[in-house]
């Protein structure tokens, strides 16, 4: 079941499955956050923005705006 990367909480394991806008899209992917990747949440700031997630060694901390266009499936609910 696809849910949304802002939904997901700190320590989760997910496995990117879309990034819906086409606008943040190209954005995101030259940062490294593409389809079939498997990243984890790292850290979640105290009112929920931005976003931190792992991508192989390499901390990026997205908007939450951004974290709510990337459909993601977790991988240990």
């Amino acid at each position: 079941m696809n849910v949304r990367l802002s939904d997901c909480k700190i320590g989760e394991e997910v496995e990117i499955s879309k990034i819906e806008d086409g606008n943040i899209a190209s954005k995101l992917i030259e940062m490294g956050l593409t389809e079939k990747l498997i990243t984890q949440i790292v850290l979640i700031a105290p009112l929920g923005d931005p976003i931190a997630i792992d991508i192989n060694g390499f901390i990026l901390s997205i908007r939450k705006a951004e974290a709510n266009q990337v459909l993601v499936k977790k991988i240990n609910p």
